[in-house]
């Protein structure tokens, strides 16, 4: 039977290494996005605790409910033209709330009856988590499975939870439509990736915009790396102001060929670790701590990593349960349960005040991505 430990199984992962499917993540760049630009609160105290990354849960391991405060900007047309002692315009708070109302959990059973028919190896104790905890081999591997699973869907829910603000270059918050012009001849500085820029700086964004989607815009990343100066004159691949982030995920949340152009700091990963500080280790039959897990695949180099909570429960007895494919008496081993509680944090569409050029703009722009000519050449007569 495949899987005995005379059978000398090989694993295919040592084979494919990077490409082994098991533990390949789909892109999910917006998820990276957020992560890897995630604005800091550098709240000096919250009850008493500092509190720097945009979460809800403190160090140690209290959970608290975070508002943020903003004032509106001040127009030109509030300021007055003569000298007197009139107020002009009075300040009142505005208030935003850090949420985590989403949640992912990947749960799965370990038997031991699975892990002794497999060799030595499979039983070899490693050390994982925070606080490190010493876990099965095996188990590690089957947690590296998960993670595509888990990333995805956190990656979909994400991107579900995104509301695009109000382009000042249109005047509504529709996707506006973009086209990158098939024909190199022609010096386009309303389409493409200049009319994009040009929007970001109309929209006073500040630094680099950020770009996550998928689809044609993909393409034109690749194509741009192969290319120098075109015959219109125009650098495309020395193009800057912008990262892009790529994610599979997108067409259905963002749409078919459609972007998102985020402000640094305007969108954010709202996190909320549970199983630390007070609530790690051993509680009646089960083990809790914390994990770091990759959002991406990578050949080499570092790969981003997020936090999850893991809980580790003992199965002393067979019960029953589900084992992916059936409800039957599964045997003694363990229950992993590693989960995610987060939310998606953007700047409100409320902070510019009624009459401001960026009213109802919140630093998140939708776009589609043509690649048509234009202008499209005349066809010869016949």
């Amino acid at each position: 039977m495949l899987g005995f430990a005379p059978a000398l199984l090989g694993h295919l992962q040592f084979l494919m290494e990077a490409n082994y499917p098991g533990v390949k993540i789909t892109p999910s760049g917006f998820t990276k996005m957020l992560i890897e630009n995630n604005p800091k609160m550098n709240v000096s105290s919250v009850n008493g605790v500092k509190m720097s990354d945009l979460k809800r849960s403190t160090i140690d391991g209290h959970i608290r409910d975070v508002r943020l405060k903003f004032l509106p900007r001040i127009k030109d047309d509030q300021i007055a033209d003569v000298d007197n002692c009139d107020n002009d315009f009075g300040f009142q708070y505005t208030e935003t709330t850090l949420e985590t109302p989403q949640f992912s959990k990947a749960g799965f059973q370990l038997e031991w009856g699975f892990v002794e028919q497999y060799q030595s190896e499979a039983s070899n104790i490693a050390s994982i988590g925070d606080p490190a905890t010493g876990v099965l081999q095996e188990m590690v591997d089957q947690i590296m499975h998960t993670v595509n699973g888990l990333i995805t869907n956190i990656d979909k829910k994400l991107m579900n939870s995104v509301t695009f603000g109000v382009n000042v270059s249109t005047g509504n918050a529709l996707a506006k439509d973009i086209n990158i012009n098939k024909d190199g001849t022609v010096l386009g500085l309303s389409d493409g990736m200049t009319e994009i820029l040009s929007d970001v700086a109309d929209n006073e964004f500040v630094g680099d915009a950020l770009m996550s989607g998928s689809g044609i815009f993909n393409k034109y990343q690749i194509a741009r790396a192969n290319i120098g100066i075109n015959s219109a004159g125009l650098n495309i691949g020395s193009q800057s102001g912008y990262q892009w982030f790529f994610d599979l995920n997108s067409a259905t949340p963002f749409g078919t060929n459609h972007v998102g152009v985020f402000a640094k700091g305007a969108v954010g990963f709202v996190d909320l670790d549970r199983y630390i500080a007070w609530k790690t280790g051993a509680h009646g039959n089960s083990t809790f701590f914390t994990m770091k897990l990759p959002v991406e695949s990578t050949p080499g180099g570092a790969p981003t990593m997020m936090n999850f909570n893991v809980q580790i429960k003992e199965v002393d007895c067979p019960t029953e349960a589900f084992d992916g494919y059936e409800t039957r008496t599964m045997g003694r081993g363990y229950q992993i349960f590693i989960s995610k509680q987060f939310g998606l944090f953007q700047q409100p569409t409320s902070a510019f005040q009624t009459g401001d050029r960026l009213e109802g703009n919140n630093g998140s722009l939708l776009y589609n991505i043509t690649n048509n000519c234009d202008p499209c050449p005349v066809p010869a007569a016949e």
